[in-house]
């Protein structure tokens, strides 16, 4: 039954993919039928096992597999406690509901209760599940960024340059070519990324450290107070550059060009990672915005 949403799910963007469009509502009594032959048999099967209402328990595990791929795939696409992909995920959580709302039916039963609930037992049990899947994605999809971030934090094997203003909150973290980039937001929604590299020869292997490429045509670079600032255009500075002592390099880049964000108000507030302080960060990244899960096809 799981598996029907799915084919059906294919079958109407394949349709639409190819322009067949007349084609996808001749599926509508296609898939009502086979609703309804699900529904007839699961009905038959269930009043053969002895169970008392079977046609309520049957609609309702019908009614489960119809929702629990739209529920998985759009609201808890993390939600994926085995390997194989969103097909084989379905698949499982949807035995795992009907089989615990059709077992809570049949304990509900034989309670020694002079007016028994019928399947409301299970209906409880498949709304809880359904409800409480996206819960579990949004946890399973902090767990995995604050191990991701950790993992590419920790992994940097050179000195992390950190925005260290309370106006400005890392929201995420992500690995370029030789670098650590860490996008910070401040309350008004202005973005700057903070990119850590290895030293001024990562920057530019050529030897001009953190003048790289200011000669460059509609560049402009002038130096204050140790730090450089990079002009590619009109407004204010696109990119601040520091080095610390150590000869790490970070660079801070404002987003898009031309934002209200003062690089030269920012420059004091650069600073190098302290010690122990990468466990800390991570959280922080992962706790402030994460990005919420991208609704996928059923495929």
């Amino acid at each position: 039954m799981a598996l029907f949403p799915i084919g059906v799910w294919k079958a109407a963007r394949a349709l639409t993919l190819s322009g067949a469009i007349p084609w996808v509502l001749l599926l509508a009594p296609v898939i009502v039928g086979a609703i309804l032959l699900m529904l007839w048999l699961s009905a038959r099967w269930l009043e053969g096992t002895g169970i008392d209402h079977p046609t309520s328990i049957a609609a309702l595990v019908t009614g489960t597999a119809m929702a629990t791929p739209v529920v998985v795939a759009y609201l808890a696409p993390a939600a994926t406690p085995l390997p194989g992909g969103l097909t084989v995920n379905i698949v499982f959580l949807t035995g795992m509901i009907s089989t615990a709302a059709v077992g809570a039916c049949l304990l509900v039963e034989r309670l020694p209760s002079p007016r028994p609930p019928g399947p409301l037992a299970a209906v409880a049990v498949v709304a809880s599940a359904l409800v409480a899947l996206p819960l579990v994605s949004d946890l399973v999809r902090v767990w995995a960024g604050v191990e991701r971030a950790r993992e590419q934090i920790s992994g940097f094997d050179h000195t992390i340059g950190v925005l260290d203003h309370p106006d400005w909150a890392p929201a995420r973290v992500h690995e370029i070519n030789d670098g650590l980039r860490i996008t910070y937001r401040n309350e008004e929604g202005a973005t700057v990324h903070v990119l850590s590299w290895g030293g001024s020869e990562v920057l530019d292997p050529h030897g001009e450290g953190v003048r790289a490429g200011c000669d460059f045509p509609g560049v402009r670079c002038r130096k204050t107070d140790g730090t450089v600032l990079v002009d590619r255009g009109p407004g204010t500075p696109n990119e601040l550059r520091v080095r610390f002592d150590e000869g790490a390099v970070v660079s801070v880049i404002s987003e898009p060009d031309g934002a209200p964000a003062d690089l030269v108000d920012l420059a004091p507030a650069v600073r190098p990672e302290e010690a122990g302080e990468r466990d800390r960060l991570a959280e922080s990244v992962t706790d402030r915005a994460l990005p919420r899960p991208v609704s996928r096809p059923l495929s």
